[in-house]
């Protein structure tokens, strides 16, 4: 559900106004109304500078190392300062690496000879001339001509150097390249120190890591405040000769008494209203659910927010999108797997990824369940063995001409059906919330046309009524529905307009609906390919065992904790996408769902 919210609006006196603004971060409930819609430059700078500390944060959190207690010497300013330059450092210090390891590589076929030998050679009047040819063009003549010294020879080049003495020319066909600059020693001592100085920045980033990140984010924390309270300087209008500060904002109801209790005792002047219907639209959105639901809104968050008028599709899609994650994974193994090791990770995880984890736990009892009706047991056919249940079910199966996967198959089209029809229910609620009821008739009229089918279809199924009943049935369905769907969609309009757009209406849902249902399939097609990759790495598992005692259960153990986990992960990444896709395409589309709504982000303390 979205928490309900009411507008304030202060008159502050100006030299009362740093004070007012300090004390109602204290309260940390109000969420600024912004006035201006561009973002001035400086704020811009410290946009980019939070992100840039988030992601210093981020770059220590990587290194994966145990945190210490020692604290740092410096204040965060100062160390995320640090960072970027060691980040700096550490950069060109890689290009280095990278052009020397170039240089070394040719280095490398001249072998390490002194360069200053060679420098003198030439002060003397000796010149050493360097050279390299194709092994097919090389011309043994060449030595017997002029003093030449073949030095290296790979992958079909030749590398030689040609001395020559005063006045003497060697002119032959060969590739000459310039006389190196430094010699290979020299440059592998460079080489050398250069990594070391690389290492130096690792340890010293490994030893921020333990003790800095702390500090890192109580700076970051200081910049959004530091932020925040330049916003909410710039969203503040100035009346009568700037005497007066005036600023707006919301509070959630639940915290009206909170702030009021403030605002009473210091005597501050203000003003509260309920959002007005051009206001809606910019009223922060605040979703408060309970229990099951709630784990579900870091799902809904990833899409987009509700507006303040609509419902919150929160409580509505979580049940199914955990149904359609186990049918998805659909291993009973892998649920015990992800149910245990989520609360074991409950315990251990900070209080952000907590609701993460209880999220986990119900996915994995949803995977557990699924996995007991497929009767798949870390990728083990179970109605293939001679388990009572599994036994007697396949026994039933083979009576009747059919097996659990075709049941699997009409069982995740019946369960896109019911999605479906329960998201037009609650689109004809969000129409009648928002707009009135009138307009929701047509959404009614789609509603009572589906579900008046389908049970007239499961009465004639269950019952022994004649066809002609059966007949009159479906006409007066079809009557009743056609009426609200083409002549009476829109109470508010006239009959010949919605006609036409009942008429284009009913194109779109037709088409749309089949291939919103058809889209459900997936849920069938990604069990059945999770059960079949476990049961691929069962096989190979015992196939690629071999025949020694002790060591084939060793080799098995070690394919079946590979396989199973490959499968875990690739069944699992496309359990948690297509789930979501079915949510937020096809039950948001038939919901009627539009979003937009901006997060509620109260102007607090945050150090």
């Amino acid at each position: 559900m979205i928490t309900p919210m009411k507008k304030y609006s202060f008159l502050v006196y100006h030299q009362e106004y740093e004070e007012f603004l300090e004390k109602i971060k204290d309260v940390g409930v109000l969420h600024i109304i912004e006035k201006e819609p561009e973002v001035p430059e400086e704020l811009r700078e410290q946009y980019q500078e939070i992100d840039s500390v988030e992601k210093s944060i981020k770059f220590l959190r990587r290194r994966e190392v145990e945190p210490g207690n020692p604290k740092p010497k410096k204040e965060g300013g100062e160390l995320f300062e640090e960072i970027k330059s060691l980040q700096q450092e550490q950069e060109q210090k890689k290009h280095m690496l990278k052009a020397m390891r170039k240089e070394i590589n040719e280095l490398r076929h001249w072998g390490d000879f002194s360069l200053d030998l060679v420098n003198k050679l030439e002060e003397n009047g000796i010149r050493i001339r360097f050279f390299l040819s194709q092994a097919r063009l090389f011309d043994p003549q060449w030595k017997e001509k002029y003093n030449i010294e073949e030095i290296s020879s790979e992958a079909g080049t030749i590398y030689f150097v040609a001395i020559e003495r005063e006045g003497e020319k060697v002119e032959i066909e060969a590739e000459e390249i310039r006389k190196p600059k430094k010699s290979l020693s020299e440059v592998l001592k460079v080489n050398d120190e250069t990594e070391k100085e690389i290492e130096k920045i690792e340890k010293r980033f490994e030893s921020l890591a333990k003790s800095a990140i702390p500090a890192l984010e109580h700076y970051k924390a200081s910049l959004i405040e530091k932020l925040e309270d330049e916003k909410t300087v710039l969203n503040t209008e100035r009346e009568a000769d700037e005497k007066l500060m005036v600023l707006e904002g919301w509070v959630p109801e639940v915290k009206v008494e909170e702030i009021n209790k403030y605002l009473d005792e210091t005597g501050a002047v203000y003003f509260t209203s309920t959002p007005s219907d051009k206001e809606v639209e910019k009223v922060p959105i605040q979703l408060k659910n309970k229990k099951f639901p709630a784990k579900f809104e870091v799902l809904s968050e990833l899409y987009s927010l509700p507006k303040y008028t609509e419902l919150d599709m929160t409580p509505f899609f979580a049940p199914f999108y955990a149904l359609f994650f186990g049918f998805c994974l659909g291993d009973a193994g892998y649920g015990i797997l992800m149910a245990v090791g989520a609360q074991i990770a409950k315990g251990r995880v900070g209080k952000e990824l907590k609701q993460v984890m209880t999220l986990v736990f119900y996915l994995g009892l949803a995977t557990i369940f699924f996995g007991i009706i497929s009767g798949t047991f870390f990728g083990i056919p179970l109605y293939e063995t001679n388990l009572p249940f599994y036994s007697s079910m396949q026994q039933y199966f083979d009576a009747q001409g059919t097996d659990i996967n075709s049941v699997l198959f009409y069982l995740s089209l019946m369960l896109g059906g019911i999605q479906i029809l329960f998201g037009l229910v609650l689109k004809a609620v969000n129409e009648s919330m928002q707009f009135g009821w009138k307009q929701a008739v047509g959404t009614i009229g789609w509603i009572f046309l589906l579900t008046g089918l389908v049970t007239v279809y499961i009465t004639g199924e269950v019952t022994s009524l004649s066809q002609e009943a059966l007949k009159i049935a479906y006409y007066v369905v079809l009557a009743v529905g056609g009426l609200l769907i083409l002549f009476l969609n829109n109470l508010n309009r006239n009959i010949a307009m919605n006609f036409g757009i009942g008429l284009w209406n009913t194109y779109n849902m037709v088409t749309g609906v089949l291939g919103d249902l058809l889209s459900y399939i997936r849920l069938f097609a990604l069990g059945v390919s999770s059960a079949i990759l476990g049961y691929v790495f069962n096989s190979l598992a015992v196939a690629m065992s071999g025949s020694i005692p002790v060591l084939n259960i060793l080799i098995m153990v070690i394919i079946l904790i590979i396989g199973h986990s490959i499968n875990i992960f690739m069944s699992g990444l496309g359990s948690f996408v297509h789930p979501l896709r079915l949510t937020f395409v096809e039950f948001y589309k038939n919901a009627g769902f539009s979003g937009g709504g901006k997060q509620y982000n109260p102007y607090r303390k945050l150090i």
